[in-house]
């Protein structure tokens, strides 16, 4: 004998994933901005010359909006063994303890938790948060010390 079960239509529905956990955008083209960019952090300051930040860093940019964010996600390269990628979400907690703070201070540690690291050459990396498929730039990692 089958009995029916009742009450199953009456269950709460599942609730979206906010932003900061659903990255369900990796088929999207991948943009940048500035607008939240911490220019006053000190490796800013050592990009002083405008050829070089033309050079080495919009021109990457450029380039990686020709790439979907999977392409992104999914380079891989580097000298340690396993050539990890080189482009990844880590926790904000793994910030430098400064950075941390400023990370925290704003608002952005509660919202998107992580951190996204941007490989532009062998230790340049660009450090940011990812926001509707936009990459907010923060920091200028020059020489890799972010993590």
């Amino acid at each position: 004998m089958v009995t029916k079960k009742y009450g199953r239509q009456n269950l709460p529905k599942p609730r979206p994933k906010s932003i900061k956990y659903a990255f369900h955008l990796n088929k999207e083209i991948f943009k940048w901005t500035f607008a939240n960019c911490f220019w006053e952090h000190k490796t800013w300051k050592e990009c002083k010359e405008v050829r070089f930040f033309v050079e080495h860093v919009i021109a990457k940019l450029q380039e990686y909006e020709k790439q979907t964010w999977q392409e992104i996600l999914n380079a891989s390269g580097g000298k340690s063994t396993g050539h990890g990628n080189n482009n990844h979400f880590i926790s904000g907690d793994e910030l430098p303890r400064a950075e941390k703070n400023e990370f925290n201070n704003l608002g952005y540690m509660e919202k998107y938790e992580k951190v996204f690291s941007l490989r532009l050459s062998g230790k340049e990396r660009l450090i940011g948060f990812v926001d509707l498929n936009i990459f907010n730039v923060l920091w200028f990692d020059i020489n890799h010390e972010f993590f």
